[in-house]
């Protein structure tokens, strides 16, 4: 009698590790310090040197498919398509690149999102 296939009949969610950035994927338990570079701007250093930016924006409790767009796009075009929200409902920027901090900064700016919330800064 030949062997049925098993087939998946509950996926679930994925597993939270195929979503990491390279960077963090890479040094995994392995960071060496944080710092915040500006009000809403903190880079992490791994034991290994390589360095991710986070860019915290604050968003509304609830949001609609146009504003996660939005953000989606900007993620897309600034951080390789790396986002998280925070359990506090704002939207931090994953980036691997410090040149491209100012100019997610500076659309962030245009469309009126407020950066902050680390620190001795306002938070959502």
């Amino acid at each position: 009698m030949a062997a049925i296939p098993q087939r998946e009949t509950d996926i679930g969610p994925p597993h939270y590790e195929q979503m990491l950035p390279p960077v963090i994927k890479a040094n995994y338990g392995k960071w060496k310090y944080h710092e915040t570079l500006k009000p809403g701007v903190m880079v992490h250093v791994a034991e290994s040197g390589d360095k991710i930016f986070t860019v915290r924006v604050a968003s509304p409790r609830l949001v609609g498919t146009d504003f996660i767009r939005e953000l989606s796009d900007l993620a897309d075009k600034y951080c390789d398509g790396h986002l998280r929200f925070t359990s506090r409902n704002n939207v931090e920027f994953l980036l691997s690149d410090e040149g491209r901090i100012e100019p997610l900064l500076a659309d962030l700016k245009a469309q009126k999102l407020p950066v902050g919330g680390m620190n001795n800064s306002i938070s959502n």
